[in-house]
């Protein structure tokens, strides 16, 4: 194998995509076809003969899209607004070790500029880390990030019996398919208003999920409202996502969240999946009763680790 001596940091083009994705597909796929990446924010670490040896970039975390939204009173804005920080290299090629510090310093970089936009607000940089890669937390803590919240993954064996919950009479569970624009607004809509931060995906992001060949959600329906929702998708042949699990505030304590979620975990039986996954806080104490009541039992814990910009 050549080893080079010379690396540079650019901007990524479509025409990295390709190779980045010889050692990440996902990478691939998400910066060519979801529309919350842009070049500005990917950057490539790339040897003398244009081998790209990693890949880094900033991805806006849900609170991103509520920044240019807030009043005029800059005084009451508590939020923090984030952007999400990662890196991926190529274990096939030899590199030095101090690429990683040039591109997360390039990042940092680029993270502060996007931050210069906004004076009055809060931001920080995230990155999630598993509890038992010690050296990965070293490594972030080295850069002055410091563990902000845990990240509970549920898992929910799909071979043991689902229960049945009844709905109210008048809500209505639909496996909707969010055909139309329309359609995907009104969801992110209902998604905001059942987060108690009023999060949401942006319609770039559900957009890109939606292109999944397993995605699917199911959806409480009161007439034409939204009450309440869950999306699904695959992991790998055997596995499954079960996530963006919300009620709005009204509706709760009805049981409807029982019953969509476990609407979803008989879809994903009869699909042959073996395990459905869930991601909570740690300190959410009233959806990790209600998922352990369903049969998710925890899994592994990644830890959030943030740096105030």
């Amino acid at each position: 194998m050549l080893v080079t001596e010379k690396y540079e940091i650019r901007n990524y083009t479509h025409e990295d995509a390709e190779q980045i994705g010889h050692f990440n597909k996902i990478l691939e796929l998400s910066y060519l076809y979801n529309k919350d990446f842009t070049v500005d924010n990917i950057y490539c670490v790339v040897n003398e003969i244009n081998e790209i040896c990693g890949v880094g970039h900033l991805e806006a975390d849900q609170s991103w899209g509520l920044i240019d939204k807030v009043e005029n009173n800059f005084t009451e804005d508590t939020r923090v607004y984030s952007l999400i920080l990662n890196m991926s290299f190529n274990d096939t090629l030899t590199y030095p070790l101090e690429l990683k510090d040039r591109l997360i310093k390039t990042l940092i970089e680029r993270a502060y500029v996007l931050r210069k936009q906004y004076p009055n607000r809060k931001v920080s940089l995230k990155h999630y880390i598993s509890s038992d890669n010690s050296e990965e937390m070293d490594y972030y803590l080295s850069k002055g990030f410091v563990s902000e919240k845990n990240h509970m993954i549920m898992e929910r064996d799909l071979n043991e019996k689902i229960p049945y919950f009844p709905l109210p009479d008048q809500i209505k569970i639909k496996n909707w398919e969010m055909e139309t624009i329309a359609e995907q607004q009104q969801y992110l809509k209902a998604e905001a208003e059942g987060d108690l931060d009023g999060l949401a995906w942006s319609i770039h992001r559900l957009q890109w999920f939606k292109g999944g060949p397993e995605w699917d959600t199911f959806t409480a329906f009161d007439g034409d409202k939204v009450v309440g929702s869950v999306m699904t998708w695959g992991i790998g042949e055997n596995g499954a996502a079960t996530e963006s699990i919300f009620v709005l505030p009204s509706w709760r304590r009805r049981g409807i969240a029982k019953a969509v979620v476990t609407q979803a975990l008989k879809f994903l039986k009869e699909k042959g999946k073996e395990t459905a996954t869930l991601c909570v806080l740690g300190h959410n104490k009233n959806a990790i009763a209600l998922y352990q009541s369903l049969g998710y039992k925890v899994k592994y814990i990644n830890v959030e680790f943030e740096l105030q910009i």
